[in-house]
């Protein structure tokens, strides 16, 4: 009997498959895999490319044509820099059998060689999770804070996140108020190491506890509320801008810096400097972003039939923001500036309720939607477990962070709110 002619054969995701084809009618017959090819680890050069880096290395030009082609809908090869690493599986003859970039110390492309083409996805680096509880007494800021214990800043954000609905943090924290977190650090293969998410958190603001955790809904995105299940989330945010400072206060009778009068000033201003982030304080549509004489370049959002919001004295507008877009809330939609009659840098940040000019800082904005009652037994277990790290790393002591046990995420006995 004649040897079978092979007609076809399959790559796996890493190396040649061991399915080969024949003619003979009967099927798939299976062979040894060859053996798995040695990667080659290189980096991005500068003013270097993708295709550079390949063609130094042995593939061909029209291997890399092909491969770019058929991938480019799932990155962009242009996108690539200085200093990412990558890996690459290839074989003798100079053709690509899977290849990595790390585009950062958390993901990475993966492009394989399929049966007839070439596939790429996004993927993120495998990591682990550990959880830390942080609690610190403020003396200057939360900011502050945390940079004397050592740990990332950038939960000060979150902080602003969580309780910015309720709380103005720039003008509403004391010297001696105190808050702690319980949130996730992420440790991936890469070695690099990040914040993850924040999944209860408590502010002591004048002697009144503000507390609240993270749930996902069955039904909607994840978000954070009290620990009756209230959402901390309000249709409105109460500030524009984060660890600002408030230099003008809303008014029916202001001397203006500039005009030199005495005139109702319909806004809260804000000092900061120039170039830093302005955010849409509810969702809605942009009514204007140009420049108006006093106003100089401002923002006007839509947010519905009751609120319209005003953001003055922008330096410049976010790509994309422009009349008949629509803006999410806590989307950047421009940048302080000092643009029409201002003295310096700062934002003034005006509401309308009903055609009427309000204070922002004293609206009693209406929450979101609330747990479901249905939700509320796996709301409140969720809630229980939080809550229990959290506290139990408070007993051990004031000011410091501490890596506290996975939270058990079921109801603990005589553990409840009231407790709390």
């Amino acid at each position: 009997m004649p040897p079978a002619e092979t007609v076809g054969c399959l790559y796996t995701e890493v190396g040649l498959s061991s399915k080969v084809f024949t003619d003979e009618g009967g099927g798939a017959a299976f062979v040894a895999a060859p053996a798995k090819p040695e990667p080659v680890h290189g980096e991005i050069g500068k003013n270097s490319t993708m295709y550079d880096e390949l063609r130094a290395l042995g593939i061909t030009a029209f291997e890399i044509d092909t491969m770019t082609r058929e991938t480019k809908k799932a990155f962009d090869w242009r996108r690539v820099k200085k200093g990412q690493p990558f890996d690459l599986f290839a074989n003798e003859a100079g053709e690509i059998d899977s290849l990595i970039l790390y585009t950062s110390p958390a993901d990475f492309v993966c492009v394989r060689r399929g049966v007839e083409f070439f596939t790429a996805t996004i993927e993120q680096v495998p990591f682990e999770v550990s959880y830390h509880v942080t609690h610190g007494t403020i003396y200057d800021s939360i900011f502050g804070s945390l940079q004397a214990q050592g740990v990332e800043t950038e939960l000060a954000g979150s902080v602003d996140e969580i309780f910015g609905w309720n709380l103005d943090l720039a003008k509403d924290l004391r010297q001696g108020d105190q808050y702690a977190l319980l949130y996730e650090r992420r440790t991936y293969e890469t070695g690099y190491t990040t914040i993850g998410t924040v999944l209860a958190a408590r502010i002591v603001n004048l002697g009144k506890e503000h507390n609240a955790v993270r749930y996902q809904p069955e039904k909607g995105t994840a978000g954070y509320y009290a620990l009756d299940g209230k959402s901390m989330q309000k249709s409105m945010r109460r500030a524009p801008l984060k660890f600002s400072r408030i230099s003008s206060n809303y008014s029916s009778r202001r001397f203006h810096p500039v005009q030199r009068v005495y005139k109702p000033h319909f806004g809260v201003d804000y000092a900061a400097s120039r170039g830093t982030p302005v955010y849409a304080t509810g969702d809605g549509l942009v009514l204007a972003a140009n420049y108006q004489s006093g106003n100089g370049n401002y923002v006007r959002v839509h947010h519905n039939k009751t609120y319209e919001t005003y953001y003055l004295h922008l330096s410049g507008f976010a790509k994309g923001v422009r009349p008949g877009t629509r803006v999410s809330q806590g989307q950047m939609i421009g940048y302080v500036g000092s643009s029409g009659l201002s003295t310096g840098p700062h934002l003034c940040y005006r509401m309308k309720k009903s055609g009427r000019w309000v204070n922002p800082r004293m609206l009693d904005l209406p929450a979101k939607d609330p747990i479901t009652p249905n939700e509320l037994v796996s709301f409140n277990a969720m809630r229980d477990a939080y809550l229990s790290r959290m506290y139990e790393a408070l007993n051990e002591g004031l000011d410091r962070t501490t890596v506290v046990q996975a939270p058990a995420r079921a109801v603990s006995p005589g553990l409840s709110a009231a407790m709390f």
